[in-house]
């Protein structure tokens, strides 16, 4: 037995070095194992931080993009990200914001290199961990036109869309047709306030703010940039330009047997008896017309305001003022100008004669300048890339002070010209911000324009219409919305639905949806529509595309067609957007 136990106590004073061999080993691995368990770990948390900031920081960017002046939208990006902890450039980061698939997108990488104290045990001395996100931004929604025009060119021989602009003075009644300045401001007279989102007579569309025009100026452009409005003041003729109204008839008349030579500073090839033909097939006929709802008795001043870019493309109000124009409301029929003067038919022929400029216009002009006249508002010798704002109000003047309230419609016409090119090509747009105003007075119009643009981005959305008053006709007619050209979708949209009226006086909703008839039209009544909003939704493919590189492409269609012969005096108000969230993480 002593000789067993002596043998055993040998045998484990030999093998005491294995195991301090194995042991070492065994830890080394073991602890390697845990150092990288616990390296994962920071690695994940190190990620999680850098994601979440890569999601902010193209958010945060992305709002600045398609036009990205000065790199704003990168500038942002690589400020948010330095915010939460990631300082391009700085302890191994780097941030990389790019522009993404779409215009809109915007796409940020942050890379970190980190050491670790951990994994250098096993060669693993330093990681490089990679995110990125890409952020979308749905742009407030144009509408009208993607050229460098906005309306009708009374002196161009080119195909015209057959429309104008459109502002009501506040002392209009809501139900002929602007839902945005007539009626206010709030609470209106009762009278006023007489059709759709009308409760308690408080107009809720008013907006003291007006329209607004966007002027979207391409980098590279020299200048200088011209803003120009055709007929900016109102002056009353009539919505048929004498058709319906003799006074105004007997006035125009008048004015027409003018001579240039008559008309001081009168130039261009066009002679007076065309300019101010009493006509209501005329092109130079706007259709401005005054209105004596809520027992008023003042036409309408307009005031013009041009606001420069900023970073606040949903809230152009508060851009920088650029310069502004006053036109006080002219009523040419009477011999004091004003509806409730005496009839004076050869009136508006001695103001086209005077030299002297017209009161309440500032800068000041005379009346000739600007009645039925292309009107240069503005000049920018170095405009700056981005979109300008031009904003047209009726409720203010130029100083702050309160205007008269009147009633009436102004109609007109808005070009931007980079010098003396007002070409369609010249690269610059121009077009409704948001919502629009817009007046359709051709005999038997046929009316198809540029509505909105819709990017590949909006792939499987829905494209929201609203479209208020539409329809003023003598007889029935027919509105189609149709697909880009551009676009796969072919010849119409499928599964569109609309708020057949009478639908709901207050919403939105404004109704039931119910379909429209084939290829995205329905049926348009003076008596049915008058008043009333209606509502569109327009699937949007899950496989739509367009071309985003042409400033035309991926610009959806409205037609509007009134039997040949038709009178029309259609004054309406629209509004766009598409259904979803403005600014979201695409990927």
């Amino acid at each position: 037995m002593h000789r067993f136990i002596a043998r055993v106590r040998e045998r484990s004073r030999r093998e005491q070095g294995f195991y301090m061999v194995w042991f070492a080993v065994t830890f080394v691995a073991l602890t390697s194992f845990a150092g990288l368990a616990l390296e994962f770990n920071r690695w994940q948390q190190i990620a999680t931080r850098a994601q979440k900031a890569a999601d902010a920081a193209a958010l945060g960017g992305a709002v600045f993009l398609p036009d990205n002046v000065g790199n704003k939208a990168f500038t942002t990006a690589q400020t948010l990200a330095s915010q939460n902890g990631y300082t391009n450039g700085s302890n191994g980061v780097t941030v990389t914001p790019s522009v993404g698939k779409l215009p809109n997108q915007l796409n940020v990488t942050i890379s970190i290199v980190t050491h670790n104290p951990w994994g250098a045990l096993v060669g693993y001395g330093s990681t490089t961990i990679v995110r990125h996100a890409v952020a979308e931004y749905q742009l407030p929604q144009n509408l009208g036109s993607p050229q460098n025009i906005y309306g009708n060119d009374p002196e161009s021989a080119a195909a015209q869309p057959q429309f104008w602009g459109n502002v009501f003075g506040p002392s209009s009644s809501k139900s002929k047709g602007d839902a945005i300045q007539a009626a206010g401001p709030s609470p209106a007279a009762a009278s006023l306030c007489d059709a759709d989102n009308c409760a308690s007579s408080v107009n809720k569309d008013y907006s003291a703010n007006g329209y607004f025009y966007g002027i979207d100026v391409p980098a590279g452009t020299v200048g200088p940039l011209n803003v120009q409005v055709f007929d900016p003041a109102f002056v009353h003729v009539g919505d048929q330009c004498g058709s319906s109204d003799t006074n105004a008839s007997n006035s125009l008349t008048a004015a027409a047997t003018l001579t240039a030579g008559q008309i001081p500073g009168y130039t261009g090839s066009i002679p007076p008896s065309t300019r101010y033909a009493a006509s209501g097939s005329s092109a130079f006929c706007t259709g401005d017309n005054y209105y004596s709802d809520g027992s008023n008795s003042a036409s309408p001043w307009t005031l013009w305001t041009l606001r420069s870019p900023d970073n606040s493309p949903w809230d152009p109000s508060n851009n920088a003022i650029v310069c502004q124009n006053d036109f006080p409301g002219v009523y040419p029929e009477t011999s004091n100008n004003t509806p409730t003067g005496t009839v004076n038919s050869t009136e508006l022929k001695t103001l086209l004669q005077q030299s002297t400029t017209y009161p309440g216009t500032n800068p000041a002009r005379t009346f000739a300048s600007f009645f039925r006249q292309w009107v240069t508002l503005c000049t920018i010798n170095n405009p700056t890339q981005g979109t300008y704002y031009l904003e047209v109000q009726t409720n203010k003047k130029s100083d702050g002070t309160t205007p008269t309230n009147a009633g009436g419609s102004n109609r007109f016409s808005i070009r931007v010209g980079n010098g003396s090119d007002y070409t369609t090509s010249n690269g610059i747009h121009v077009y409704g911000n948001q919502s629009m105003g817009i007046y359709a007075n051709e005999t038997g119009a046929t009316t198809q324009f540029y509505l909105t643009r819709v990017l590949p981005g909006e792939a499987g959305k829905t494209l929201v219409l609203n479209f208020y008053d539409i329809g003023d006709a003598a007889q029935p007619g027919t509105l189609t919305i149709i697909p880009p050209p551009d676009s796969n979708v072919g010849s119409s949209f499928s599964g569109c639905t609309y708020t057949a009226p009478p639908g709901n006086s207050t919403g939105p909703p404004w109704g039931t949806f119910s379909n429209t008839n084939s290829g995205c039209s329905i049926a348009v009544t003076n008596s049915g529509f008058n008043g009333q909003w209606v509502t569109f939704e327009i699937p949007v493919p899950t496989t739509y595309t367009c071309t985003t590189s042409s400033a035309t492409g991926c610009w959806v269609r409205l037609s509007v067609v009134f039997p040949q012969g038709s009178s029309v005096t259609d004054t309406t108000t629209w509004n766009a957007y598409i259904l979803g969230e403005p600014v979201r993480i695409v990927q």
